[in-house]
């Protein structure tokens, strides 16, 4: 399911950036892992659904990943639940939203990010940010390595980087 319309410049202003501001988790370095997780994950925004796989959005969150989300974390957090829920569509459930909707996925995604004890790298420190997105988002266990989350970023992210990135 290519979207040759998506690219990494109208996904941070149309998605990324208003999504985390509405949700008070934005910021610099949180708005450019997201940016570096797409990238990688959708190979440049060609894939809302994982190619072999089950994953969905161009986040690749997987059904059991979303499921996790929602009984181990929101589920006693019903504030954090209200910040995901407002951009699930009334007329979806959560795993056709996941794929097609590009605001909801992000809060998702933000959301998985956001219970990581660990926090974020600076912004500028981008091999940091890869690091943690590999570790954190792919898992030890996963075939990708923070290098192709780096490459990936650098091939298919905005450009120029936004000047509060660097």
């Amino acid at each position: 399911m290519a979207d040759p319309e998506t690219n990494a410049d109208d996904f941070l202003k149309d998605v990324i950036e208003p999504v985390l501001k509405d949700m008070a988790m934005d910021g610099a370095a949180a708005e450019k892992l997201l940016m570096m997780t797409a990238c990688h994950e959708s190979m440049g925004f060609r894939y809302r659904v994982q190619q072999g796989g089950p994953a969905l959005s161009y986040f690749q969150v997987e059904p059991n990943t979303l499921n996790d989300l929602y009984e181990n974390y929101l589920a006693f957090r019903p504030d954090m639940q209200a910040l995901v829920d407002a951009y699930l569509p009334e007329e979806l459930d959560r795993l056709e939203a996941l794929e097609t909707d590009d605001k909801y996925a992000c809060a998702v995604a933000r959301m998985i990010y956001w219970r990581v004890p660990e926090a974020l790298p600076h912004v500028t420190d981008d091999e940091g940010l890869a690091a943690y997105a590999k570790k954190y988002w792919n898992t030890e266990q996963g075939a990708a390595t923070a290098q192709k989350y780096l490459d990936d970023y650098r091939r298919y992210g905005p450009n120029p980087e936004p000047v509060g990135w660097a």
